[in-house]
């Protein structure tokens, strides 16, 4: 019985890298935005790059696509820089972007100009950041809905710009840098 030809030449698994440091995740966000860039009416890097951490674990982007089928074309851009893909949907794409010593996570969310600030705010984190923002939020009558804004009594009160969405829950707007959490209380609180 004769082997099937992927066994006789089996391709070398890709090597998945679970952190870069901050210099090199920000030159590979930067060349994602620029082959994507088109594709976009508005395109931030978010995450630990913007929270400007020292080991970053994947690239994040909250994008604006121009419309239904420029999103759609992010995929075939990203397609060229020979990427893996993981999840492709309507709001999410999830993909492994080569670099240097293997592919590295790279996800896009996508936003509409009413909630881009919410989701620049939600997605730069930290998640013990966000976790805590939403108490507060719930505190003073308020929820924090991703995919809308602030939200008070059914309501959208704040979420396209993320300055705003601060302002409305009565807080002063942090340096992204400082949003952590220690000891249960903000950096920025302190």
């Amino acid at each position: 019985m004769m082997k099937k030809q992927s066994t006789l030449f089996p391709e070398k698994p890709d090597t998945v890298i679970a952190e870069l440091g901050l210099k090199d995740a920000e030159e590979l966000a930067y060349q994602i935005k620029s082959a994507v860039g088109a594709q976009c009416n508005k395109i931030e890097t978010v995450g630990s790059i913007r929270r400007q951490r020292e080991k970053i674990h994947d690239v994040d982007f909250v994008v604006v696509a121009k419309n239904d089928l420029e999103w759609q074309k992010i995929n075939e851009k990203l397609r060229q820089l020979k990427s893996k893909p993981s999840c492709a949907g309507n709001n999410l794409i999830k993909t492994f972007v080569p670099c240097a010593k293997g592919f590295f996570q790279v996800d896009f969310y996508r936003a509409e100009p009413a909630n881009f600030g919410i989701q620049k705010l939600v997605r730069t984190g930290s998640a013990e950041h966000n976790i805590w923002l939403a108490g507060y939020a719930i505190s003073k009558g308020m929820r924090i809905k991703y995919n809308q804004g602030l939200i008070k009594d059914e309501n959208v009160v704040a979420g396209e710009k993320e300055k705003d969405v601060f302002e409305a829950l009565g807080l002063p707007f942090p340096d992204p840098k400082e949003r952590e959490i220690i000891d249960r209380k903000p950096v920025w609180q302190r």
